[in-house]
């Protein structure tokens, strides 16, 4: 899984994008504008109107400079943690991306998002791994989440850990049956491990919501026959 990742989860879904970040579309599926606004609840609005308007022209230096000059004056706000993470990972600085995110949880342990971003930034930088141990942590602070569960099956699916990836998917569908990206896993890691009735339930399930994934996992199981 390559380079979808933290585009987007501040965009939606765009041609050229990869299965990762798809996955991480999930975390704010109504668009760039939308995604960025619902964050900054407690930023000032000509602020709020400034970062939309650097992530729309892609300044991701731009929006990285104003990310840092805001934190400088406010040290402890998630919100321009978050900014900055998004900016440097748009840039590929997956090091200082990270560490953004990774002060949005110490800031904020409590809340999840924080940990979707750092998890995502982590398999970013080919360390599924970290991930893994994010998301567990993450766990911890909100036992009831389905997307937590959706990205740690995709981060033990990067890993080649089939089964771990199943059971974290299973786990993301029973909280909320509605994720197309949960059930594509769990078809794929289901051909991977063998289970074709597995698999033909995840389709099943993908062709009900009228997923385009559907049509992804119909060929893999048709490679299968």
């Amino acid at each position: 899984m390559a380079r979808r990742l933290l585009a987007c989860a501040f965009a939606v879904l765009s041609v050229g994008c990869t299965p990762q970040q798809a996955l991480l579309s999930a975390l704010v599926p109504d668009g760039a504008g939308s995604m960025l606004l619902s964050h900054l609840q407690s930023v000032e609005e000509g602020n709020r109107r400034r970062i939309v308007e650097l992530e729309q022209q892609g300044d991701w230096a731009g929006l990285a400079k104003f990310a840092e000059t805001n934190i400088v004056k406010d040290p402890f706000s998630t919100e321009w943690q978050m900014i900055g993470g998004y900016a440097h990972s748009q840039l590929r600085d997956y090091p200082r991306a990270i560490a953004y995110f990774s002060e949005m949880v110490r800031l904020s342990p409590d809340e999840a998002s924080g940990y979707h971003f750092l998890a995502e930034a982590q398999r970013a930088a080919g360390q599924p791994q970290r991930a893994v141990v994010t998301l567990e942590r993450a766990l911890l602070a909100v036992r009831e989440s389905a997307l937590t569960h959706q990205l740690l099956g995709a981060a033990y699916a990067d890993l080649g850990q089939s089964r771990q990836a199943a059971e974290s998917w299973r786990r993301a569908l029973a909280i909320d049956p509605q994720l197309a990206e949960a059930w594509f896993g769990l078809g794929r890691a289901s051909l991977q491990l063998g289970r074709g009735a597995d698999a033909q339930e995840a389709l099943a399930a993908l062709e009900r919501m009228r997923s385009p994934r559907a049509a992804e996992l119909r060929a893999l199981l048709a490679k299968q026959q």
